[in-house]
Order: structure tokens, then C-alpha cells, then sequence
């Protein structure tokens, strides 16, 4: 669980609402902003509503010299007053490190950590808590950097294997199940000719299964 203080004003030019499509439930996404910043991307009000997270906004009453900055310092303390232990705030405003070494000088706080990153996905890629490991995990694996004509050539490889496919059952009567045969394929742990027999056995039925194999053990 992890509380989110997005410094609007200093990252709506950039990507600081990248990541919003990893929220859950159980977060909560605070948008401090000011009338020069009042628009956002339909797509990230989109992954906020599927989030279902906590959505606040504050928008700055006075303008003034690093006021949005205070109100999230505020924020902070409050939120920490609340009982909330993880909280990040997304800017890239190097003057909040200020706060998170406060966080952790101050011995009553001791179960209070708060993280600065420029965007959601970095901030909660930051987040240690054992119920985040899964979500970190998923942001890691996506973020990871691949191999540009090693993945073109497996990008081709399956398009290739999946038209072999198409092609296989194109006319007969199992035409209409091509797209379960493919899952059916791409889930297979292994695809030894024995797992995809018992598997096409119980994922089809015996009769069916059977004449699906054998139309697929020439091609997989």
C-alpha cells in the first residue's frame, strides 16, 4: 500500500504520471497542481479510474514561491501523524530529499520511509513493503531493456507460427477454435509431444482432442 503526492506543476510537462496503470486498490494518488497545470491525459485519468485507488487533488488557493512545494511537506506530516509508512512524491524538484532525510533522522518515525522519484513507476518500484514485491517485480520485467533484432526476429518467429497454425486448421471444422488452440498452444510448459497430447485430451475433450493433436503434431 503506498500513498502517492504528485507534484503536478513540476511534472505534467514530463512523464511524472507514467506508471499510473500499476496502482491498486488499496493506494491512494494525491495531485497537488495550480492554474497553470489544470489539464491531464485522458489515458492516465482512464488507468486511475480501472486502479481504483484513493484519487485526491489540492489545487493551490494563493500563488507563491514554492507553495505546492509546502503543501505536500504538510501533507506529509499529516500522513504520517495518520499512521501511512510508505509515501512517495513524484517531482523532479531535488529540494524534497529534504523531507525524506527528515523521515529518517527522526527516531519516532522510524516505521515512516518517504521516497522522491520523477514518476509513479519509479515510485513504486522504490516501495521494499513484502504485499509490493509482486508489483515490483512486473515493473522491473516491463521496464527491462531487450535486445532490438533479437526480439524482431522473435516477434517474426511467432507471427510466422501462429499463421502455420491458422493455416492448419483453416477449413476444417475445428476452424472456429483457432484461437483457443493457440492459448492452448502458447500455455504449454513444454511442448513435448506427450504434454500436448494429454493436454489437447483435457482441454478438448477425448474425441476432439484427439483429432485436434493430431493435426497439431506435425506443426508444433
Amino acid at each position: 500500500m503506498a500513498t502517492i503526492l504528485v507534484d503536478y506543476e513540476n511534472v505534467f510537462t514530463t512523464d511524472g504520471l507514467k506508471g499510473a496503470e500499476y496502482l491498486k486498490e488499496n493506494d491512494t494518488l494525491i495531485i497537488f497542481y495550480s492554474q497553470c497545470c489544470e489539464k491531464i491525459r485522458a489515458e492516465y485519468i482512464d488507468m486511475i479510474e480501472k486502479s481504483k485507488c484513493g484519487f485526491k487533488t489540492y489545487k493551490l488557493a494563493k500563488t507563491g514561491k514554492n507553495a505546492l512545494d509546502f503543501y505536500i511537506a504538510v501533507e506529509c506530516g499529516y500522513l504520517s501523524a495518520s499512521g501511512v509508512e510508505q509515501v512517495c512524491i513524484v517531482s523532479r524538484d531535488k529540494g524534497f530529499s529534504a523531507i525524506a532525510d527528515f523521515f529518517r533522522i527522526k527516531s519516532e518515525n522510524e516505521n515512516v520511509t518517504v521516497h522522491v522519484a520523477p514518476n509513479i513507476e519509479k515510485a513504486l518500484s522504490s516501495l521494499n513493503a513484502s504485499e509490493d514485491v509482486a508489483r515490483r517485480r512486473l515493473i522491473n520485467e516491463k521496464s527491462r531493456t531487450l535486445n532490438i533484432d533479437s526480439e524482431q526476429a522473435r516477434i517474426k518467429e511467432h507471427r510466422e507460427f501462429v499463421n502455420k497454425i491458422i493455416k492448419t486448421f483453416e477449413g476444417t471444422e475445428y476452424e472456429k477454435e483457432t484461437d483457443n488452440i493457440l492459448r492452448f498452444i502458447e500455455k504449454q510448459d513444454a511442448k513435448t509431444p506427450r504434454i500436448l497430447y494429454t493436454g489437447s485430451l483435457h482441454e478438448f475433450g477425448r474425441e476432439d482432442g484427439r483429432a485436434i493433436y493430431q493435426m497439431l503434431k506435425n506443426v508444433v
